[in-house]
Order: structure tokens, then C-alpha cells, then sequence
């Protein structure tokens, strides 16, 4: 019965995609580990923490999706074979996107990096465009709930370099 399972290309492919984002949980997590400190001196919670807290849930979730393609209903949790560009054109902006936002930190801090963030993922990836009121408030809005957040876990958030 398993070696059936394990002839499907599309079984064996899911198989390996599942078991390279469990190594890279893994990863994850040990960089996190030996670089983040989980407490901090003045705060509950450290800045490894939350970093150290996805990749266990992705590893957990890895490893789900291994235990059903092997034990359960492996139709349910097979990957497409062929990757669809347009499906992945919103996903790779919002990536590039974060990438361009955590590179803005320095320059303009979390707050302003997260608000210019906030503003073009509503303004080129959202479907329905919100008048330019809204978007403005809800960006505001957004971000300062994530910096209240923060601050009441006594988590400090990045400033600019010139403040």
C-alpha cells in the first residue's frame, strides 16, 4: 500500500516539498535559537520569540502534511504539479513587498516602514480599491493597533536611525 502511494509523482513531489519546508522550519529555528534571545531583561517576551514560535508551526504542519501523504488522504494534500503564474504574481509582490518593507526600517522605522506597507498593499494588491480617506485611516489604523500591541508586551519596536 505505501509503495503505491510513493510511485505517484505527484505524492513523491508533495513528499519532498513537505520535507524541505520542515528542514528549513528547522532552520529557522535554530538560527532563531542561537542569534534571538526568547527573554529579555526588561520585557516578558524577547524578539526570537514570535520567529521561534512559527517555525514550530511550521514544522508541525510539515509534518502533518507528511503523516497524511503517507497514513491518510493523500488527494487532500497533494500539491499541484503545475504552478500557475498568475496565482503566484499577488503572492511574490507581497513578498517582494515585505522584503522592500524591512529594508525601510532603518530609514523610516517600523511605524512609517509598516503605514507605506500597509498604504500600497491596499492601494495595488487589494481587488477592491478603498477611497484614499480610507485607506489612509485604515494603514493609521493598522499600524498603531500592532504598535499598541507591542508596546503593552513591553516589546520595542524599530526606530529610525535619526530619532
Amino acid at each position: 500500500m505505501q509503495s503505491e502511494k510513493l510511485k505517484d509523482p505527484k505524492v513523491r513531489g508533495s513528499l519532498v516539498g513537505a520535507a524541505v519546508l520542515a528542514l528549513l522550519a528547522l532552520f529557522v529555528g535554530g538560527v532563531v535559537l542561537s542569534t534571538l534571545k526568547l527573554r529579555h531583561p526588561t520585557t516578558v517576551l524577547g524578539p526570537g520569540f514570535y520567529p521561534l514560535l512559527l517555525s514550530v508551526l511550521m514544522f508541525i504542519a510539515c509534518l502533518y502534511v507528511i503523516y497524511s501523504l503517507l497514513f491518510g488522504d493523500r488527494e487532500a494534500v497533494n500539491m499541484k504539479s503545475v504552478l500557475d503564474r498568475a496565482a503566484l504574481k499577488k503572492p511574490m509582490a507581497l513578498f517582494l513587498l515585505s522584503v522592500v518593507c524591512v529594508a525601510a526600517m532603518p530609514l523610516l522605522g517600523f511605524m512609517g516602514a509598516m503605514f507605506v506597507f500597509c498604504f500600497i498593499q491596499m492601494t495595488y494588491l487589494e481587488k477592491e480599491k478603498q477611497p484614499l480617506i480610507w485607506r489612509l485611516v485604515y494603514s493609521a489604523a493598522i499600524v498603531g493597533g500592532v504598535y499598541w500591541l507591542f508596546r503593552a508586551l513591553m516589546i520595542y519596536l524599530p526606530a529610525p536611525f535619526w530619532l
